[in-house]
């Protein structure tokens, strides 16, 4: 099934397949090849395609140095630990683990914040004096009863009610 080729998508084709129709995507090589073979542009496009290639196979091929890869291998970013030999990794499982959990970096800041914030937690949460009546450590039931009595009030001073607890009038 042959579709009608645009010259856009040949200039596509050709500036990243080159201009060797034996690269081009099988799908849509026939369109390709009858556009080139009954449009004046298109046989421009690739003879300057075709110019770039031979400029390319001209050129002598560079191997890279082993200095050169070795830059490159240290520099790339690394998801796991290095092996040594016999296929063992420097670090240990636990480490693998924070890696893939955490890999931006040192997990210090991360595991520090969030042993700071449940520390802040249970700190706040028992000094609240409900804390204290839950826990028992208050041994009358008044104690109870005058914190609840507190955050009613507490609760009609922070909604502005216009009628105020007798205590705060005098």
């Amino acid at each position: 099934m042959s579709t009608e080729m645009k010259l856009e998508r040949l200039a596509e084709i050709v500036e990243a397949y080159g201009a060797s129709t034996s690269r081009w995507p099988l799908a849509e090589r026939e369109a390709a090849q009858a556009l080139v073979a009954r449009d004046r542009q298109a046989r421009a496009l690739v003879d300057e395609a075709r110019h770039l290639d031979s400029i390319l196979d001209a050129s002598p091929e560079s191997i890279p140095s082993e200095a050169l890869v070795a830059r490159i291998m240290a520099a790339r970013p690394r998801a796991l630990p290095e092996t040594v030999a016999g296929g063992k990794t420097r670090t240990g499982i636990w480490r693998v683990l924070v890696q893939i959990v955490w890999p931006y970096g040192s997990p210090a800041f991360p595991a520090g914040a969030l042993v700071a914030s449940v520390a802040l937690g249970i700190g706040l949460g028992m000094a609240s004096p409900v804390a204290v009546g839950a826990l028992g450590l208050s041994s009358t039931a008044t104690a109870s009863a005058a914190t609840s009595e507190a955050g009613e009030q507490l609760v009609a001073f922070a909604l502005a009610e216009n009628e105020y607890p007798e205590d705060w009038t005098k």
